[in-house]
C-alpha cells in the first residue's frame, strides 16, 4: 500500500456539538495552554529562507480579557486583550513577536491571524541554535515551546545556491496513540512525524514498516508495511496496524488495553530504524506520560485536548537510545 503522508488536520480539535460544548462548560478550570497537535502542525521554517512560518494555532482555558474587542476576536492586535508569541534564542535575544487575534470557538481558542511587532521587517532570520516560542497574555508568560534550528548547503543545481533551512524538537521525540471516541472497539492509530532530510525539495518514496510489540513475550500484535512519500518539511505519518495476515482485519485499542503490561511501537524506513516508542497498560488504560502528566509545570506541559477536551490520545516519547535514528 501507499502510505499518504498529509499535513495535521485541525478538525481533531474543532468539532463541538450541543452536548459536547455543555460538557466542557462543566470541566473544572485548567490552566491555559496551545494545543501540540496544532504547534506540531502548523509550525516550521522556509526551506531556503530561515524565517519562522506559522499557521492557525488553537489554545485552551485563556482568561477573557479585561478589556475585550468589539469584534468576535477577544484577542487582537489593536483591541481587546494582547495575545503575543516571542521567538526567543537561548541566549534570551529577541528574533520577533506576533500579536495574534483569537476567538473563542466550541470551547477552544482559535489564533486565526497575526500582526507583527515593528512589522515583518522586524522578525529576524533565524540561524542554526535552540529557540523558544513564548505565549505571553498580557505580557505575561503562560506557554512556551521549545525548538532547533538546523541547515544544510543546497545541492539542487536547478535551484539557486545556498543554505537550505530546517526545523527540529517535539517533531522528532514524540510519537501518538489515539483511538476514537474513548471506544476500544475503534481503530487504534499510531502517529509520528516525518521528513527527509536534504538539500534539495523533490520528495522521494520509501518503504517504511511499523510494529506493535508486547514487550513481556515479543508477542507482535500488529503490523504495517506501505510506501511513504518523504520531503524535507515535517509531515504527519499515520499507521493502522493489521493484524498477522489478514490485511482488512486492523487492530483495535482493545487488543492492547485487554493485557496489563508494556508495549512499544517500532518503525523502520528504507530498512533502517527510525523510531522506538514504548508506552504501558495499567488497569485497561494506557498511561498518560510525564510531558503530558498534571505533575510537569502548566507552561511545559503537553497539551492534548482533542474534541474539545471530551477525548484524548497519548504523546510517547522517542527512547533516548533512538533519538539520533530521526533526520
Amino acid at each position: 500500500m501507499n502510505k499518504t503522508i498529509v499535513p495535521l488536520a485541525a478538525c481533531l480539535l474543532l468539532a463541538c456539538g450541543s452536548a459536547l460544548c455543555a460538557d466542557i462548560k462543566s470541566e473544572p478550570a485548567c490552566a491555559p495552554g496551545i494545543s501540540f497537535w496544532s504547534l506540531l502542525g502548523e509550525i516550521g521554517i522556509g526551506f531556503a529562507d530561515p524565517h519562522l512560518q506559522v499557521e492557525k494555532l488553537y489554545a485552551i482555558c485563556l482568561p477573557q480579557p479585561k478589556s475585550a474587542g468589539d469584534s468576535n476576536f477577544a484577542y487582537g492586535p489593536e483591541q481587546g486583550g494582547k495575545l503575543a508569541m516571542a521567538i526567543q534564542s537561548a541566549d534570551g535575544a529577541a528574533f520577533g513577536t506576533y500579536v495574534w487575534s483569537a476567538e473563542s470557538v466550541g470551547g477552544l481558542w482559535e489564533l486565526s491571524n497575526y500582526k507583527v511587532l515593528g512589522g515583518h521587517e522586524a522578525l529576524k532570520p533565524l540561524a542554526p541554535g535552540r529557540y523558544t516560542l513564548e505565549f505571553q497574555i498580557d505580557g505575561a508568560p503562560f506557554y512556551r515551546f521549545p525548538f532547533s534550528v538546523s541547515s544544510l548547503p543546497g545541492d539542487d543545481p536547478y535551484q539557486a545556491a545556498g543554505l537550505r533551512w530546517f526545523i527540529d524538537g517535539a517533531w522528532n521525540d514524540y510519537g501518538n496513540v489515539f483511538y476514537q471516541r474513548n471506544d476500544p472497539q475503534s481503530t487504534f492509530r499510531f502517529t509520528s512525524w516525518v521528513r527527509d532530510k536534504v538539500g534539495h525539495a523533490q520528495p522521494r518514496s520509501a518503504p517504511y514498516s511499523a510494529q506493535l510489540v508486547r514487550s513481556e513475550d515479543g508477542k507482535v500484535i500488529g503490523e504495517d508495511n506501505g510506501t511513504a512519500r518523504l520531503t524535507p518539511q515535517w509531515a504527519q505519518f499515520d499507521v493502522y496496524f493489521q493484524q498477522g495476515a489478514n490485511a482488512g482485519e486492523k487492530v483495535k485499542a482493545a487488543d492492547v488495553l485487554a493485557q496489563d503490561g508494556e508495549y512499544r511501537v517500532r518503525v523502520s524506513i528504507d530498512g533502517k530504524p527510525y523510531g522506538l516508542y514504548p508506552f504501558a497498560v495499567h488497569g485497561g488504560k494506557i498511561d498518560v506520560q510525564a510531558q503530558q502528566s498534571g505533575r510537569t509545570p502548566p507552561a511545559e506541559r503537553i497539551v492534548d485536548y482533542l474534541y474539545g477536551g471530551k477525548y484524548r490520545s497519548w504523546w510517547i516519547r522517542r527512547e533516548e537510545a533512538d533519538a539520533k535514528l530521526a533526520n
